[in-house]
């Protein structure tokens, strides 16, 4: 009798606690669904939301499109403004609101330094570990900022010239490779290669030379983004199979093993009372000789010849920055560059132009690369080579910015002073929707027009409105790095070859081994994007749909082309 009124007491509890749990549940369900009830947006439902609004948008969509078209799809279907509310309770972090308005953004970004939501410090942690630069926010950013803006001045920049003019000259030998064999290839597989080895001489002072070989450190990282929870998941679940929470934890300890070994040996040989001028400034050395001039100086530090242990915590605190440096500094690029090809190729009048542009100032293209090794700062005269790549990164942005709501920070609209809150949002500044926004960029807001940012053109510009890279005090720290590599890619390549988009030969890819191949159901429905058929998808950022399947093309006269 006991027993059984033991069970009973069990059972009543258990049911008291699920009661309990679901009344939670839906108290703040029917919260969220009040308070998003009357704000702009899409008709909202107090029992579904948005959620129907969404998931007719994403049925009109590839199933591996990045998620990021959908708001702007969403206000041109219903007519909105340029920032209203998307309300997918229980479905992510927070309800959003979706931002495409520069003078907004300027608000959220500049006139009030927002915290960054507590959704990219998830989306990061797997892929960098905890306490990140990028989502941090307060002392813990402003720490690592201060420590590492000496190795992206245009000084030291310039610096690195030569070693990315190598870099890229293995490149184009591979292009030549695939061009000669007729051979489709991902361009976007061999474009990270190329970058990843630019970025391990910025943050590490060494060769990865992903190129020729694989480097265990960046094979874990480009796994772990594949294991990343993503729209193109056949199966939800599958993160979460023992397997792949057993990959992801492996990958974790080949990053921080590797990085922390070479970390070691540095400080290991690390010597003391530099001058300035011998300062070594990549990302690693940059953290060590700020911690070995912290609180004494490193003669100091040394006792019987021998460094004392590094502390633990800046240890990892390193580990983690340089892991951050290592995934943001070649992931965007990469994209971008495949993108820029594209356009290229689709616009013979604007390849001429940009080919012409590397004529006129670097000479005959097989001198171009000791014409910019011998002279780096002639890559800041490719004023049009500039205007492509921001055309590129304004139709095809590698993410966007989520920022925090908080309580008393309200959205103003620019037009009638009138105010919303911003409180239990997340706020997402959506550069794809901003840069397409005819309201903003007039007519021609869709399509490919470099001129539009060269200097007689630049002033129609609404401030705010071009903002790949961030506005304020967050805005990105490798920016330059990122267009002074680009510059470099298409000064070394654009006259030696043009690319055809081959998605039609995908079947010669199909074990390639690549993320990209592991699915061939993506290829199925609709697959193009209000037209584009090389449209975005999620993986880490913005990448361009089944790698971007081309093949290379030797140009013999660009003027012909």
């Amino acid at each position: 009798m006991l027993q059984f009124l033991q069970s009973q007491l069990l059972l009543a509890s258990a049911v008291i606690a699920a009661v309990v749990y679901i009344g939670r549940w839906l108290a703040k369900g029917y919260a969220v669904r009040k308070k998003a009830h009357n704000m702009p947006g899409p008709p909202h439902s107090m029992i579904w939301g948005h959620l129907k609004v969404m998931g007719e948008v994403a049925a009109a969509n590839p199933r591996r499109v990045h998620p990021h078209v959908y708001p702007d799809q969403v206000r041109k279907k219903y007519n909105l403004g340029s920032y209203f509310v998307l309300d997918t309770w229980p479905f992510g972090y927070d309800p959003m609101i979706a931002v495409m308005d520069p003078d907004v953004c300027q608000q959220l970004s500049v006139e009030n330094n927002t915290l960054k939501h507590p959704s990219m410090r998830a989306f990061l942690e797997p892929l960098v570990g905890e306490d990140d630069m990028v989502s941090s926010d307060g002392q813990a950013w402003s720490k690592w900022r201060k420590m590492f803006n000496p190795g992206f001045s245009s000084q030291h920049l310039m610096t690195l010239v030569p070693g990315i003019v190598d870099d890229v000259l293995i490149y184009v030998k591979k292009l030549t490779n695939y061009a000669e064999r007729n051979q489709v290839f991902r361009l976007e597989e061999d474009t990270t290669r190329l970058t990843v080895d630019v970025i391990g001489k910025v943050t590490l002072d060494l060769r990865f030379d992903m190129q020729r070989t694989d480097n265990p450190c960046i094979m874990a990282l480009r796994e772990q983004v594949n294991l990343l929870p993503n729209e193109g998941l056949s199966n939800p679940l599958e993160m979460w199979y023992p397997a792949g929470i057993y990959r992801r934890w492996k990958n974790q300890r080949i990053m921080v093993d590797y990085i922390g070994k070479v970390l070691d040996e540095k400080y290991a040989t690390a010597e003391p009372k530099a001058t300035k001028g011998q300062k070594k400034r990549s990302i690693i050395d940059l953290a060590l000789n700020s911690y070995t001039s912290g609180e004494t100086d490193l003669e100091e530090m040394t006792t019987n010849g021998q460094l004392p242990k590094m502390d633990a915590e800046f240890r990892t605190g390193a580990i983690t920055q340089i892991r951050t440096f290592l995934f943001a500094g070649h992931d965007t690029t990469s994209s971008t560059m495949c993108y820029a090809f594209y356009m290229l190729s689709k616009h013979p009048k604007v390849y001429r132009k940009i080919c012409e542009e590397h004529e006129r100032v670097l000479g005959p293209i097989d001198g171009s690369a000791e014409a910019i090794k011998n002279a780096p700062h002639l890559l800041n005269s490719l004023e049009y080579t500039n205007c492509v790549i921001k055309e590129t990164l304004r139709l095809f942005p590698a993410a966007s910015a989520p920022r925090k709501g908080e309580p008393g920070l309200n959205i103003r609209d620019p037009k009638t002073g009138e105010t919303i809150p911003t409180d239990g949002y997340l706020l997402w500044l959506l550069h794809f929707g901003l840069h397409r926004d005819e309201n903003v960029w007039g007519d021609t807001a869709t399509k490919f027009d470099p001129s539009r940012f060269l200097p007689e053109n630049s002033s129609k510009i609404p401030e705010g409105a071009w903002r790949p890279f961030e506005f304020g005090q967050r805005n990105c720290l490798g920016q330059n790095l990122a267009l002074l590599e680009s510059r470099t890619i298409l000064a070394l390549t654009c006259r030696r070859f043009q690319f055809d988009l081959a998605l039609d030969r995908l079947d010669e890819l199909k074990n390639d081994n690549s993320f990209y191949a592991r699915n061939s159901a993506f290829q199925k429905g609709v697959q193009n994007v209000q037209g584009e058929e090389m449209y975005q998808i999620l993986l880490g950022a913005a990448k361009p749909r089944e790698g971007m399947p081309v093949v290379a093309r030797r140009v013999g006269d660009w003027r012909e082309e």
